[in-house]
Formats: structure tokens, sequence, C-alpha cells
């Protein structure tokens, strides 16, 4: 009988710790008040969420400056070089390019981020008072 009193006191503390191990920590004062900080200002992210600056209008905006340089160089070819002239208006086109190209995904990207954004705004809102 000696055996079984130890065996029920190990199961139960073996039970013990399962069942402790099963619940979630506790949240402090300052924990809890630092979540309900960040749901008030949730909104406040939502500047860097939907950007600040429309991006095809950034990106037309560079595009007209290129053409203008490119004008305005054309225009006094015969104060550059040529040869020099030309390779860089290339690099210039090729950069805008790469430029268009990125600022095109980036707006994709941020779209899906906004509305990811808006899901779980959706989401908080339903159980906390989001602003």
């Amino acid at each position: 009988m000696g055996n079984v009193g130890y065996n029920m006191k190990s199961n139960l503390k073996y039970i013990l710790e399962m069942v402790e191990g099963d619940q979630q920590p506790q949240l402090t004062k300052e924990e809890k008040s630092e979540f309900v900080q960040s749901l008030k200002n949730f909104s406040a992210m939502s500047e860097s969420v939907y950007g600040k600056g429309d991006l095809k209008e950034i990106t037309q905006r560079v595009r007209n400056i290129i053409e203008r340089a490119e004008m305005v160089v054309n225009e006094n070819a015969d104060w550059f070089d040529k040869v020099s002239m030309n390779r860089h208006l290339k690099e210039l086109n090729s950069s805008y390019k790469t430029f268009e190209s990125t600022a095109q995904e980036m707006s994709q990207l941020q779209e899906r981020l906004s509305i990811a954004y808006e899901d779980i705004g959706q989401q908080l809102n339903k159980y906390f008072d989001v602003d």
C-alpha cells in the first residue's frame, strides 16, 4: 500500500502540471494597459499601412522629369559629348524602368497590406473597442 500512495502523489503532481501547462500565462496590469493603449492607437498605424503618397503620381512625376531632362540634353547636344550623353540617358531610362516596375509592385503589395490591415481591425473590433 505504501507504493500506491507514492504513485497517487506523483500522479496528482503530473495531472496538476498538465493542467497548469495548458493554461495561458496571465497578463500583468502593465501589459493589459499597454494592450488597451495599442488598441486606441490602432488607427494611427493606418498612415504607414496606406502610405502617404500616391506611387502612381510619383512615378508619373519622375517620368516627366526624365522626359524634360532628355529634351534639355538634346537641345544642347553640341555642349555634350554625344557618346557619353546617350549612355547616360540610356542608364537613366533603365533606372526609371526599374523604378516604375518596383513602384507598381509596391502599389500592389500596399493594397494587399491595406486589405489585411482592415481585416485585422474588423476582427479585433468584434471583441474590443478599436479606434
